[in-house]
């Protein structure tokens, strides 16, 4: 079974966060994640509520607090490029 790793910083927009978790199979966004793993090891648990497809994604404890403020909230999926935020 390959090892996924997730690709988004801490500091992402929701947007790109959960672009790093959507489903690679049909590139679906809508997934289902749920934190995992011990104090090593950390990942997603996540299904695709299109395909059904599941998967880990490990991640960096950085990722993971990032994830764990989420569990209640969902992510903002708005883009906010940072360009626009220095622009003012």
């Amino acid at each position: 079974m390959p090892c996924e790793t997730a690709h988004f910083y801490p500091a992402d927009s929701g947007a790109l966060v959960a672009a790093a978790l959507a489903c690679p199979v049909c590139l679906s966004s809508a997934v289902r994640w749920s934190l995992d793993g011990g104090r090593y090891d950390r990942r997603a648990r996540c299904a695709c509520t299109t395909c059904g497809h599941e998967r880990d994604v490990f991640l960096t404890p950085e990722q993971a607090l990032r994830l764990s403020l989420h569990r209640t909230c969902p992510l903002d999926l708005t883009f906010h490029s940072p360009d626009l935020l220095t622009a003012f």
